[in-house]
This record gives structure tokens, C-alpha cells and sequence, in this order.
């Protein structure tokens, strides 16, 4: 007799270079999980800060979601938490606003997204 499992396969966060992740920004809610004064000093436009608190009340598991940070580090871990929360369609920008910049990319300063 065998056993099937009933755990859900493990998603891992998909990494995305800038390129790919400008050419699909439209497909994603985009969080930066930095900090406010630094979210505030340059961000990715249309990129949103939320906590985790609120990403957990108000952001769907379905819902696709791009993570970003200044080196994509802080984002990295946030969307390996995401993925063990059960949320199945998280991306995270290689290297961050770094790499966007570096790209060529525009950023956007102050609060809004």
C-alpha cells in the first residue's frame, strides 16, 4: 500500500532580474519592505510599504507579489516568509533598487507609491 502525501509542495520565491521584473511589473503588487525613510528617499514607482501584519490582513495567498529592497537582501527573507505563510506567487528583484537603478530604471521619492 503507499501513502500519498497531502503537504503542499514547497514554492520557492522566484528571482527576477530587473528587465524581467520591469517587463511584468503590471502582473504584481509591488512591496518594498524597507523602511519608511527609506522607502521615502527612492523607491521603485508603484511599489507599496506594507508590514507584515498587513500584507497577512489585506493581501490575498493567490495574489502575485513582487518583493523589493536597496540589495535584495531584506526583501529575500521576506519572501521566503511569504512562501511559509502560503503564499504561492512571490517574486523578489535580484539585487534590489540597486540593481533597478544600475538598470537605468526611474525611481520615485516620498510617500506615495
Amino acid at each position: 500500500m503507499t501513502s500519498k502525501s497531502t503537504a503542499k509542495p514547497v514554492t520557492n520565491p522566484i528571482l527576477l532580474t530587473p528587465t524581467q521584473f520591469k517587463a511584468r511589473q503590471k502582473e504584481f503588487l509591488v512591496i518594498d519592505v524597507r523602511g519608511w525613510l527609506e522607502y521615502w528617499m527612492a523607491h521603485i514607482p508603484g511599489a507599496k510599504r506594507l508590514s507584515r501584519d498587513l500584507i497577512l490582513k489585506t493581501v490575498s495567498k493567490d495574489q502575485a507579489i513582487a518583493l523589493t529592497c536597496l540589495s535584495g537582501h531584506r526583501s529575500a527573507m521576506a519572501a521566503q516568509w511569504l512562501v511559509g505563510q502560503g503564499y504561492g506567487k512571490v517574486h523578489n528583484l535580484k539585487g534590489g533598487l540597486l540593481s533597478w537603478q544600475n538598470a537605468g530604471y526611474a525611481v520615485q521619492r516620498g510617500n506615495r507609491p
